[in-house]
């Protein structure tokens, strides 16, 4: 149920379109087909009055029946087509938010990395995204982290909080995942648990399609446009280190 409310959230201005396209057909049409009644009507009016013209309000008054259908179809197709330009506002407004917070927090991480890790490692960073956009290229722009490219990567134990599941992982496995979150977020518009756990190389769980982040819950309800992640380094009792992971509450999609 909450992937079809979802879909059908997505699909809202295609099918606003479609019936605004019909609707256009459909008042035409009846408005053609109501035509020889409202004549005959006019004939009728005309023959019981004995004159040769009516005026405007005995026309109205004598044909206006026959268009009912057609101003019903009428109204429901000029709905739709304000409804399509609202839709459209709202989404250009929350992914532009979203696209300016994106550009926001690059911008702090790029800082915070040169401060921590100097200029020299960002330089490194940076000839790495390229060599990665060579090979994403070829599936457009899309690629989840492969461990496989960085054997040499510490292996970490991680506690994902939303999902309550253990795994081992590179950090960087990890931040890829969060990033490829917050890509769906901003592209389009929501991204469940399970996908979220499939970028970190872990199964899903019963339910996990049904809930996780959407943008318009996050907006209107939380006036947030991006997904922060916590990722805290933590000393269990028996000494086992692991790094929590926490963020945003979920949220059941309708």
């Amino acid at each position: 149920m909450g992937k079809f409310t979802t879909g059908l959230r997505r699909s809202s201005p295609t099918i606003l379109t479609a019936l605004g396209i019909v609707g256009v057909v459909g008042t035409a049409v009846t408005a053609v087909r109501a035509t020889p009644k409202a004549l005959r009507l006019i004939k009728a009016k005309k023959d019981e009055l004995e004159t040769d013209k009516l005026t405007p309000m005995e026309l109205v008054q004598t044909t206006w029946q026959c268009y009912i259908p057609s101003v019903l179809i009428g109204v429901g197709t000029v709905t739709c087509i304000v409804g399509i330009g609202v839709m459209d506002k709202r989404n250009q407004a929350a992914l532009t938010s979203a696209y300016a917070m994106l550009n926001e927090s690059y911008k702090q991480y790029r800082q915070a990395a040169k401060k921590v890790y100097g200029e020299d490692a960002d330089n490194k960073i940076h000839a790495e995204m390229a060599k990665d956009a060579k090979v994403a290229s070829e599936d457009w722009g899309y690629q989840v982290y492969n461990m496989d490219m960085d054997p040499e990567s510490e292996q970490l134990l991680f506690y994902d909080l939303a999902s309550r599941k253990y795994f081992t992982t590179t950090m960087a496995a990890v931040l890829n995942a969060q990033y490829h979150v917050n890509r769906n977020l901003a592209l389009r518009g929501d991204c469940s648990l399970n996908e979220y756990l499939s970028f970190l190389g872990v199964d899903g769980i019963d339910k996990g399609d049904e809930i996780g982040w959407d943008i318009s819950y996050m907006v209107e309800e939380m006036g947030c446009y991006w997904l922060d992640f916590d990722n805290q380094k933590t000393v269990l009792e028996d000494g086992l280190e692991c790094i929590t992971i926490d963020t945003m509450a979920l949220n059941k999609f309708e």
